[in-house]
């Protein structure tokens, strides 16, 4: 096992790992007496399911990460004078209203990626624009805009106003507050079983028939559910999330892709490299070597990964993916499997 001396140290790491990426990219946020820099109106309609999610998830991110210096107000485009004042979005209104849509000073944007694109990653570009500031110009919008500016304070847990406080977890519906327990505990038990598999590798293991049976079996759930998230991103198909948890808010969350890059696509090639490196291990070194240690580094540093993913879900993005728990879990035993053979192929070499 790790010496007790250097547990405080690495924990230190681990913890400055999980939180410093997330950090940096989150703005500082701004004060109460901040004057509100993007007024945004939302054409909401019943029946809508992806406006009920931005209310749910969307909105109380983004209100949590700007405060005062972001102001919403809903309107019905189902009502009557609703209905006339979303008309007026011209060419956006002709589409029906089957997902939310958001006037930005001159711009409208449809659907739920490009509002958190739009307000989400592109805030500071509409801030500085002093169109956003203003509400837009809609004929009969401005009769509409206390009672749809309540509307949101009511919907949406942490907006801003002068009695509500900012989001708290008690707020979040009961399915994702047990899911968000889930992931904290995932994510403890991840980093003990990581203190033990970096024990495993410091003293002489053995491979046997059940390990070797179990890597694989390991790899391939995890790339199933790689695949899984993979696909559903990229089509835009709400995934499967099961009795608790909120799925389709981590995926539409701007944590859900890494330079462009999907995290199911990147978790297909990093399960994918795993298996392809274990298979060419074995085979070139079947009675072990020191190429097996490819395959553990590049587990290592999928566990590591993992960890962030989890620490962001209950703790900033405030909604838990259960299939990215699952791949969390299927990355962690890789990595423990791995470690009890892996100081075995080294000692033979």
């Amino acid at each position: 096992m790790i010496p007790i001396r250097f547990a405080p140290r690495l924990l230190l790491w681990l913890f400055l790992f999980l939180t410093v990426p997330a950090a940096a990219q989150a703005p500082a946020e701004a004060g109460p007496g901040t004057a509100p820099e993007v007024r945004a109106v939302v054409f909401i309609a019943t029946g809508c399911n992806a406006c009920d999610e931005l209310f749910d998830y969307v909105a109380p991110l983004l209100f949590e990460r700007y405060g005062t210096r972001l102001e919403l107000a809903a309107v019905d485009a189902g009502s009557a004078a609703g209905a006339g004042v979303y008309r007026a979005l011209g060419e956006a209104g002709r589409a029906p209203v089957d997902e939310p849509v958001v006037r930005v000073g001159d711009r409208s944007l449809t659907g739920l990626d490009a509002i958190v694109a739009e307000l989400g990653d592109g805030f500071e570009a509409l801030a500085a624009d002093p169109a956003s500031a203003r509400w837009p110009a809609l004929p009969g919008l401005e009769a509409l805009l206390p009672a749809g500016i309540e509307i949101v304070r009511e919907r949406v847990a942490g907006a801003p106003s002068a009695t509500l406080p900012a989001a708290q977890e008690h707020l979040l519906p009961a399915r994702d507050r047990i899911a968000n327990g889930l992931a904290v505990v995932v994510l403890v038990g991840m980093v003990l079983a990581l203190l033990h598999a970096l024990g495993r590798v410091r003293r002489p293991g053995r491979r046997t028939a059940r390990t070797s049976t179990l890597v694989p079996l390991s790899l391939m759930a995890g790339l199933f559910i790689s695949a899984y998230l993979a696909y559903t991103h990229i089509t835009g198909t709400e995934a499967a999330c099961g009795p608790i948890g909120s799925c389709n808010a981590v995926q539409q969350s701007e944590y859900a892709q890494l330079f462009d890059i999907p995290l199911g696509v990147l978790g297909v090639m990093g399960y994918t490299l795993l298996l392809l490196t274990w298979l060419v291990g074995r085979g070139l070194s079947p009675r072990g070597g020191g190429w097996r240690w490819v395959t553990w580094a590049v587990a290592l540093a999928g566990v590591l990964f993992s960890l962030r993913l989890t620490a962001l879900e209950p703790f900033v993005i405030g909604a838990t993916c259960l299939w990215c728990l699952g791949s969390a879990i299927a990355m962690t035993t890789t990595l423990w499997l791995l470690s009890g053979e892996t100081r075995r192929a080294a000692d033979t070499m």
